[in-house]
């Protein structure tokens, strides 16, 4: 790797938030703008959420449940709706609580500053942001990280002027709170959060309040600094900020900590004291040189981010390109420049993203991974579980960073709790179930108000699990799927079986469903509704949940009279069909849809990410899977782009998958809502928009499945090497079955494969036409060439 590859890098500071530069180490995030006098920061934590537990569930839903089926069966579409929308949501108008910003963190610079020679970046490498400001005498270089280590962000100043560094450091946040110094001269500040309720004057708006009568049970937080220096001096006051005066050097060591103990404990009353905590960790990082904290952070960071390489043209273009501002490389190519690097550096900030905003101990990545400036932020900055959340981890096992996939497990984990309650009151099924959105508190309904086609969705359990198993197949993790997988695989399994209904011609549904957010058009009135039965992605998630469970029971040996009966239902479950224009039929009739250039793709699940559907098995649906993305086109939000990356490359067909991947590399203006037509930011966030992470991961994650497929069980290199990536190598992928995968090719050829194994065993490795076995001893490198036409090992080194 040349020193300016796995960088962003600007000429200008951010006058954005989306054009400012993500750090974080899975608790703690932040925003770099690069300021020149003034440096502005924003500080998010990833437990400071609004609001507190509270049980929301709808005992009336289960006895209207019949009626709706009734409706639905004779094909009443709208009155069906109706009775959902109006009796069987939640019954709360608070609904999912909003992820809450921290604050800011401010440094105002004292003198003048060259103009010149302003560069900031983000190295991908080490995780560090770094602005360095003028030339000559003046210079200064100031750098930021967060370390996962010792808990703390680190703000390291230097300058090669003789009078020192002389500025201001203070904090402040939306959120209510004080500002007080410490006894060593530091800063902490202290608040609490809102929650959110209903508008009553306004039934369709929800906003965020302060309730005085229950302060006691909201959210707590606080935010502590202390400043290190050399040379100079520092002063502070009581309620104001820290000066400093004519220091050589500065670091600046920042943390923060909530009052969160659990999404089931009420965290006013919680008894952790975050001030205290705050404390602890700064007494214990204030010890450490800034050389000693950035080579334990370096050393953690890098363990996890150099697993993977990737470099997708020849080394000299690539140079040549990384030389320009990141900015600039978007808009060349909107222009129409070939820019196969900026695609590896998109792949790579995927991966940044995910060891930055989930690690093992911390909460999963929501909407916005760790990163949110807003009160009010869109969609709550919640977890969806009707795709977002998923397509935040697809990269996790295939890119090599699956300890990063920990906190979704643990999440799941939670969300199976306040789920068997919702399976018991609101459907009268055992097991658990889940809806489209949740929050920390693990909230299963969305509220009274809401729609059907996003607010009534009882499939996300089944959804979740998948990364359950995908865990286990990667990793073959016996223990996990037993301890941790099975009871709450049998649990959502539970659900399904209990969910499914006798369609009365021989056949397993659901109903009611949704395809969700989608709606088709009701035949009779013409009119949007998105309720039917038995929608394509509810009968494939039902399949593959119960498939799993056939699977991993029968290696588990466990519990063979559930199993039987879940292959039972498996059996008779509705068989999906094709349409009149050759397309996967998204509900249980071929409805003519209402928004035919729909951002979801939910009818395409068995392609990807299941694999119901593939090339070589089912070439009939594959064809059809195609026919509707051709339908769909290969535009829409900036998430939606990244699944359909994947899909086509699941297709194999390269081509299409890159010309998705040009269209997301659409530079788009920072604010605004657009549901056809997405991009990415100057900063390479990804744009819905606004802002919505999964895209970057979705991104990450197709373009993994252009080199790399093993859905299959077997290992299928380069299966969709897109035309325009003649030349490359990629390092470090995996595959299931527990392989680690290395791949070269030149001319759009392969030149060299290895496969290296966690345990003694064979494999199938596939590229085109050709299947070799190939006999594999852990730790031990195979290497595979492809020779005039044949798959050939050379060596086992």
């Amino acid at each position: 790797m040349t020193s300016s590859q796995n960088k962003l890098y600007y000429t200008k500071p951010a006058q954005r938030w989306a054009e400012a530069l993500p750090l974080g180490n899975g608790r703690m995030g932040a925003m770099v703008y690069g300021g020149v006098q003034r440096e502005q920061i924003q500080l998010n934590e990833d437990t400071l959420w609004a609001g507190y537990p509270r049980a929301e569930h709808n005992p009336d839903a289960a006895t209207h449940l019949g009626e709706a089926r009734r409706l639905l069966a004779e094909e009443r579409y709208i009155e069906a709706q109706e009775l959902i929308e109006g009796k069987m949501l939640g019954t709360s108008g608070s609904g999912v609580q909003p992820y809450q910003p921290l604050g800011n963190l401010y440094l105002d610079f004292e003198g003048e500053f060259d103009d010149q020679g302003y560069r900031r970046e983000l190295d991908l490498n080490t995780a560090i942001a770094t602005t360095h400001i003028g030339e000559g005498a003046t210079s200064q270089k100031r750098s930021v990280f967060i370390s996962a280590v010792d808990q703390v962000m680190v703000v390291h100043l230097e300058s090669v002027d003789p009078k020192g560094l002389h500025l201001t450091v203070t904090m402040d946040s939306e959120l209510r709170h004080t500002l007080q110094d410490t006894e060593d001269g530091g800063m902490v500040m202290v608040g609490r959060c809102p929650q959110q309720v209903q508008n009553h004057n306004n039934e369709l708006e929800s906003i965020l309040v302060y309730d005085e009568e229950e302060s006691g049970k909201a959210m707590r937080f606080a935010a502590a600094i202390q400043v290190l220096h050399e040379g100079g001096e520092v002063d502070s006051e009581a309620t104001g900020p820290i000066k400093v005066k004519g220091a050589r050097t500065l670091t600046l060591l920042y943390t923060s900590a909530t009052s969160f103990d659990g999404f089931d404990q009420v965290p006013g009353t919680s008894g952790r004291d975050p001030i205290a905590i705050c404390s602890k960790v700064l007494e214990a990082a204030k010890c450490k040189s800034y050389d000693t904290l950035l080579e334990s952070h370096l050393s953690d960071y890098q363990a996890l981010f150099q697993r993977v390489e990737l470099q997708l043209c020849e080394m000299q273009l690539d140079t040549k390109l990384n030389l320009i501002p990141t900015d600039e490389r978007i808009q060349g190519v909107m222009s129409g420049v070939e820019d196969p690097g900026l695609i590896a550096l998109v792949y790579q900030y995927g991966r940044y993203l995910l060891i930055s905003s989930s690690r093992p101990g911390t909460q999963a990545a929501n909407l916005q991974g760790i990163w949110n400036d807003m009160i009010q932020p869109p969609w709550n900055c919640d977890y969806h579980f009707n795709i977002n959340l998923q397509m935040n981890y697809w990269l996790a096992e295939t890119s090599n960073l699956s300890e990063c996939h920990e906190p979704l497990f643990s999440l799941i984990e939670e969300q199976s709790v306040t789920g068997e309650e919702t399976a018991r009151i609101q459907y009268d099924c055992g097991g658990w179930t889940a809806h489209t959105m949740s929050d920390i508190w693990r909230t299963n309904n969305v509220g009274s108000r809401g729609e059907a086609e996003w607010a009534y969705w009882p499939m996300a359990g089944a959804w979740l699990c998948q990364h359950l198993w995908e865990h286990y197949l990667f990793t073959q993790d016996r223990d996990f799927l037993e301890q941790r997988a099975w009871p709450i695989l049998k649990g959502a399994a539970q659900f399904v079986l209990d969910w499914l209904i006798d369609d009365e011609q021989g056949h397993l549904t659901t109903s009611p469903s949704v395809s969700p957010e989608n709606n088709f058009l009701s035949p009779n009135e013409q009119v949007a509704v998105s309720v039917s039965q038995g929608s394509s992605m509810d009968i494939s998630l039902c399949r593959e949940l119960l498939t799993t469970i056939v699977e991993a029971g029968a290696i588990l040996n466990l519990d063979e009279d559930f199993v039987q009966r879940c292959e039972a239902a498996r059996s008779r479950l509705r068989p999906l069909e094709i349409g009149a224009n050759g397309q996967v039929v998204e509900w249980n009739h071929d409805f003519a849809e209402n928004d035919p250039l729909h951002r979801h793709v939910s009818h395409l699940y068995g392609m990807y990410p299941g694999h119901e559907f593939t090339m070589e098995r089912t070439p009939e649906f594959s064809q059809a899977v195609r026919r509707s993305l051709e339908l769909r086109g290969n535009e829409g939000t900036g998430w939606s782009m990244g699944w359909k990356v994947a899909l086509w490359a699941r297709l194999h067909d390269g081509d299409q998958a890159s010309q998705v991947l040009h269209n997301f590399l659409n530079l788009v203006e920072e604010g605004g809502f657009d549901y056809h037509k997405g991009g990415i930011y100057p900063n390479l966030f990804c744009a819905h928009p606004p802002f919505q992470i999964d895209g970057n991961f979705g991104a990450t994650a197709g373009i993994t499945e252009l080199l790399l497929q093993s859905h299959q069980q077997d290992i299928h290199l380069l299966p969709a090497l897109p035309s325009s990536w003649s030349e490359g190598n990629v390092k470090g992928l995996r595959a299931r079955g527990g392989y680690t995968v290395d791949i070269s090719w030149m001319a759009g050829d392969l030149t060299e494969a290895k496969v290296l194994a966690d345990r003694d065993g064979t494999c199938t490795v596939r590229y085109r036409d050709k299947i070799l076995t190939v006999e594999c001893i852990s730790g031990v490198p195979v290497i595979i060439d492809y020779d005039h036409g044949r798959l050939v090992v050379r060596s086992a080194l």
